[in-house]
Formats: structure tokens, sequence, C-alpha cells
């Protein structure tokens, strides 16, 4: 795998690399560091803050950014077929399933939020499609996010102290690292949320129009980032609006002016929404596509309105109670069991924080829209088939409860100080090691080694490649690290039975995922390694590489 690295990529991660671990955390000590200069201070002495939040800011970029293209060492599905409708965007202006610039991606069937693919286009554009480039854009948006945290919590306390805590925590925090660090659509969707809520409580501290308009631009963007989108902003802005209407930081006026800003910018997808949920056909307006899919997005992600609503409810909430107590899914992409989603320990911490977050800072407005992203994230959970992906927006309202459970912790007991940073030190450390010596080869959803049989079989000068997969949706790697016209796909592409969703893909070009009853001549077979084939050719010539067998007739 790391002979695939051009240089070229090998650039742009190492500047990529300088800008978000050094030169962008520096930022913090421009002022500390010509206010020393030009006094004649001790930066050590002076600004010692500042130095550990440099560190802080470094250290949570690094472990977000480095090496993103090999840990995790093999690409998730949806990694690829986002990576591919991405690639053919660019190239050809449509995706895979043929639509021109689709507001939502047809994907499966059951489709993709499109957002995360557009923000790829730019990037593959100079990486080409690769792991590292499908990953980047998700990687960067962990590394902003920790900036973005700092400093709203700073602002809803008007404490440094409160933000320096809190972004050290969140940035060693695992379900963030892990989320960061491969390019799933729906892992955008929390920081947008995060970034929209900085720019609502600057805006309203500082009597900023602009910003407070950008906040609700921000929220409008990120219901084309994630299907769970839809059930989530309704509750939280309108709650939110609410809130800040009775406690007049908003007029009504202004708040009607934000949700017809908010509706303008979304109706597309509303309209998206409206074919999908009555049956109605895809419209195409000039060059944007609003996409019928096979299968309705509600009915992949929920089954609330199949069968008694209210116990579908409250199974939904108790699923998704236990992931947040046990800390994992098990599914070991999304999190390490002995380590969690926050670290096991933090459980106390956010008993503490969402105590002192419904009690002690009841008065605080802006405290209160964490409590109410927090409520709509609850509201989304009763709605959802709970798994850590569908569930992530309810993630943040957790670190906020740890990193307020911290403060007012080691604000009663100053002298467990070193004790908790030393816990939570090794943690990391940890969590660190095994994450990059998990062998995610075993889960079917990762599948190292794809890339090399892709790139042997196209090297080869053949009629038909037949593929026995053990693997989910085999046709999405050999599209993916073979970069095939999306043009032949389309001329091309046969299912196994048409208006399935998923596993569908018969074959296309000369790739054919099954075994035939006879093998012709000029052939190869590709299977999992060392398994039994039924034909016997003196001929045959074997060759094997990483999982797989792979034979030529």
């Amino acid at each position: 795998m790391l002979e695939r690295f051009s240089i070229g990529e090998n650039i742009v991660e190492l500047v990529i690399v300088i800008i978000f671990c050094f030169l962008l955390p520096m930022c913090v000590l421009v002022n500390p560091i010509r206010d020393c200069v030009k006094n004649n201070k001790s930066l050590f002495k002076e600004y010692k803050e500042e130095i550990l939040l440099f560190f802080i800011f470094m250290v949570g970029s690094f472990v977000r950014l480095f090496a993103i293209g090999r840990f995790p060492n093999a690409l998730n599905v949806d990694e690829a077929s986002s990576g591919y409708d991405a690639f053919s965007l660019m190239k050809w202006g449509v995706d895979r399933a043929g639509n021109s610039y689709p507001v939502y991606l047809y994907a499966w069937g059951s489709g993709q939020s499109v957002l995360y693919s557009y923000l790829m286009i730019p990037v593959i554009a100079i990486t080409g499609l690769t792991e590292y480039g499908i990953r980047l854009p998700m990687a960067i948006t962990g590394a902003i996010s920790l900036y973005v945290f700092y400093y709203l919590i700073k602002n809803i306390f008007d404490n440094k102290k409160y933000g320096i805590i809190a972004t050290a925590f969140f940035a060693i925090c695992p379900w963030h690292i892990m989320k960061s660090r491969w390019g799933m659509e729906c892992n955008i969707f929390p920081d947008l949320i995060l970034l929209a809520s900085l720019l609502l409580v600057l805006g309203l501290k500082k009597k900023k129009t602009g910003l407070q308009v950008l906040a609700f631009v921000v929220l409008a963007i990120s219901s084309y980032s994630y299907g769970t989108s839809y059930l989530f902003l309704p509750v939280f802005v309108l709650g939110t609006l609410g809130y800040l209407i009775y406690k007049k930081e908003l007029t009504i006026k202004k708040s009607i002016i934000y949700l017809l800003i908010m509706f303008v910018l979304c109706i597309p997808i509303v309209i998206y929404i409206f074919i999908n949920t009555f049956g109605l056909e895809q419209i195409t307006i000039g060059n944007v596509t609003i996409p019928k899919l096979l299968v309705n997005r509600y009915d992949e992600v929920s089954t609330v309105f199949s069968g008694n609503i209210f116990e579908n409810c409250v199974n939904n909430l108790f699923e998704s109670f236990k992931i947040l107590v046990l800390q994992t899914d098990n599914l070991e992409w999304n999190a390490i069991a002995q380590y969690g989603l926050f670290y096991l320990i933090s459980i106390v911490f956010f008993v503490i924080g969402l105590k002192a977050c419904v009690k002690k800072y009841k008065e605080n407005n802006f405290n209160q829209i964490m409590n109410i992203w927090m409520i709509s994230a609850i509201v989304l959970c009763a709605f959802c088939v709970a798994n850590i992906n569908r569930i992530n927006i309810i993630m943040i309202p957790c670190v906020y409860y740890i990193v307020v459970g911290l403060f007012e912790f080691l604000t009663k007991y100053k002298k467990l100080t070193v004790c908790v940073v030393v816990i939570y030190a090794v943690l990391f450390i940890e969590f660190m090691y095994s994450y990059v010596n998990k062998d995610y080869n075993k889960y079917y959803t990762f599948t190292s080694g794809v890339e090399d049989v892709v790139d042997y079989c196209k090297s080869l000068d053949v009629d038909n490649i037949y593929c026995k997969y053990s693997f989910k949706e085999p046709f999405m790697y050999f599209m993916f690290y073979g970069q095939e016209d999306v043009r032949e796909y389309l001329d091309t592409v046969e299912y196994f039975e048409e208006g399935r969703t998923f596993d569908n893909v018969r074959s296309f070009g000369k790739y054919k995922f099954y075994l035939p009853e006879e093998i012709e001549k000029n052939s190869v077979i590709i299977v999992p390694k060392n398994s039994v084939i039924k034909y016997n050719d003196e001929s045959i010539k074997k060759v094997t590489i990483n999982q797989f067998d792979i034979y030529e007739f």
C-alpha cells in the first residue's frame, strides 16, 4: 500500500501537517511572543496557558491528520462510494447513477448525503483518487473543530481555563479522533453544528447580525451532510430560537428572517424529501438533479413508523443509551471497546457536568443552547435505529458535559489535578497505540489489499475478470481503485436482481462478480486466499496477493 503513494501526495501530506500541526497552532503564540520581545518578558513565565494551548492544538491536530491514508489501513465501502462519486462528478459531471450534480447521491439505491463528496472534489483534483485524498477534508474539519470547540466553551463561560480544559479533553477524545480519520459522510455533521453554535454564540455576544446569519447558513448547509439532520435540525433550530426569543436575545422578526434564509437554502433537500416520501419522479433543474431513490432513506435508518411507534421509540432510546453507557456499538471502526468513545472513566465527569449544566448554569443562556442540542439529539435517538454513526450528533453535548464536569471536579479538588491529567495522558497513549495497531482486515467493511489486486488485474490483458468475493459490494472497490469510466459502467452494468439495494451489481465491463460454470481462456478468477476452486487446468497460473488468490487462465 505504501508504494501507491505518489511523491505529490506525500508533499501535500507534509504541507498539510506543517500548516495544521505547527503554523496554525502558532497563531495563539504570535501576540505573546510579540509582547515578550517588545517588553523583554519571559514567554514561559508570562504565557503558560498560551503555550499549553499551543501544544494541545498541535497534538490534537497531529493525531487527526498524520498518515490518514494508512490508518485505518483499508477502505470502508462507504468511503469508496462517496469518493468515487466525487471523482465521477469532477471528471464527467455525473455520479455513478448518471445524475448530474445531484443534491443527494443515489449510491446504493438508498442514497448517501452529498456534501462530503463535493468537499472531496478540490482535494482529489490535487491528490488523485486515493485513501488520503478522500479522508483529508474530514481530517482538516476535525483539526479545525479543536479551535471551534475552544472558542465556543471560552465564550459560553467567559473563562479561558474552561476553554483549555475542554480543548485538552476534546483533542484526545477517542470518538472525535477516530471519526476524523475516515471519510464517512455522516461524520462531518456534528462539526458543522459545532461551528454553527459558535457563530451563533459570538453573534449574540457581540450583537453581530452577520455572524448570526452565517450561523443559520451553516445550519442549512448541514442538512446536506447527513440524513439524520432532517430530524435533528427542526427541533434544535425551533427550540433554540424559541428560547432566545423568550430570553429576549433575539426578536421574533429576526428569527423569522433566519428561518426564511434556512428554508431557501434547504429548498433542494426539501424537494428531495418530498419526492422520495410520496414516490414522485426525480427532476432536473438546469444541471442539478433531485433524485428519486430506490429505497426511502427513512426505511434504512428508522423503524419507528413500522408497528408500535411508542415501543419502537423506547427501544431506540434504550439502544442509544446502551451505546453511550458502554461507549461502543461493537463496530471496531467506531470505537475500541476498552477505551470507549470518551474513555470509560469519563462517565463520572459526565454525571457531574450534566448536573451542573441543569442546575448551576441554568441562567447561562449559551449553556442552555447546549442543553437544547442535547434534548434535540435525544429526540433524534428515539427515531433512529442506533449505531454510533447515526446518533453521532449526541456526542458533542456528551463531550460538553464531560468537560464541564472535569472543570467542576478540578476546581473542587485541585490537589487531584496532576492525578487526573496523568490518568488521561496514559489512556490517550494506550488508545493511540491500540488504534494504529488494530487489524481492520477481519472486519468486512474494511478490506485491506484490494487495491493491489485491482492494480495487478488492470496490468493484465484479459477478457474477463471474475471475483468470488468475501467482502461487501466488491464492484465499488474495482471502480474506486481502477478509476473506471462511469460512462462505460452505466453502459455495461448488469444486476443480480433489478430493484435490489446493495450487493446487486453482477457485472460491468470485463468485471464479473460471480464464478462461471465453465471458465473461458484469457480470464482471471479472484477468490479469498486458500479457497478451493472447481476448475482443473495444468496451465493455470496462481498468484497470491495479500488475502486473495488470483488464477490466470
